[in-house]
């Protein structure tokens, strides 16, 4: 499996990029999010054209800013043109993405299929509704193939709800990627202090942040500081 971030950033930190992932599973390139910068950090690395499918953790504009420009990209720069493909944890979910869409982009089905996610073998959907703010739908995900599992949590307020989903006596490595915030503010982001003592248990590393804000104790190893987990 190929694991790359597009961008480590929250939504303000514009430095790092929104926080996005590239993902080749069992032959198929999956973008994870697809916040304001992504577009842009795709043309630049020459992979807009090349996503099979786009997944998406929640709404946010650092999360989603770019989603339109992506499906008009699949249209009028693919070579054939052709519908993007989302796929969509449930059939709620997407409604609530055609409907986000439509906005801009009327009769979404002209430009998008969705597809459910069981279309891909080897990754499952972690439900943290109203986790990261009350009472809206979000997403992690968990990705496993022959070799390994990788976890990414998407914002997520509680790193236990992520934490609790992993499988149990697993037979091959686990990586989690968790979204981090070095502040203890209103709950919406996972804090520092909270992740540290699943140290012990997981290779864990950090995201969706400024890294040059992280306090001395701070013992997660933050993403944005490890080139091989980058484009």
């Amino acid at each position: 499996m190929i694991f790359k971030f597009l961008g480590t950033g929250g939504a303000f930190d514009y430095e790092y990029g929104n926080s996005a992932v590239w993902v080749s599973l069992r032959g198929k390139n999956i973008l994870v999010d697809c916040g304001n910068s992504v577009y842009r950090t795709l043309r630049e690395n020459k992979l807009a054209g090349n996503i099979d499918y786009i997944l998406v953790t929640h709404f946010h504009d650092d999360h989603v800013g770019s989603l339109n420009s992506i499906i008009l990209h699949h249209k009028y720069f693919r070579d054939p043109p052709r519908r993007a493909t989302v796929l969509v944890p449930n059939e709620t979910f997407r409604d609530q993405l055609a409907w986000f869409i439509s906005f801009a982009l009327p009769h979404p089905e002209r430009y998008v299929d969705f597809k459910p996610l069981s279309e891909v073998e080897g990754i499952t959907a972690i439900d943290t509704f109203g986790m990261h703010v009350k009472n809206m739908p979000s997403f992690g995900y968990i990705f496993e193939d022959e070799e390994e599992i990788i976890a990414y949590s998407g914002d997520l307020g509680n790193p236990n709800i992520l934490f609790e989903k992993l499988p149990q006596n697993p037979q091959k490595p686990v990586r989690v990627f968790h979204e981090m915030s070095f502040f203890r503010a209103d709950g919406v982001h996972s804090y520092y202090q909270d992740i540290m003592p699943r140290l012990k248990d997981y290779e864990i590393y950090g995201y969706h942040h400024d890294p040059r804000k992280a306090p001395e104790d701070n013992a997660v190893p933050l993403v944005a500081h490890y080139p091989e987990w980058l484009i």
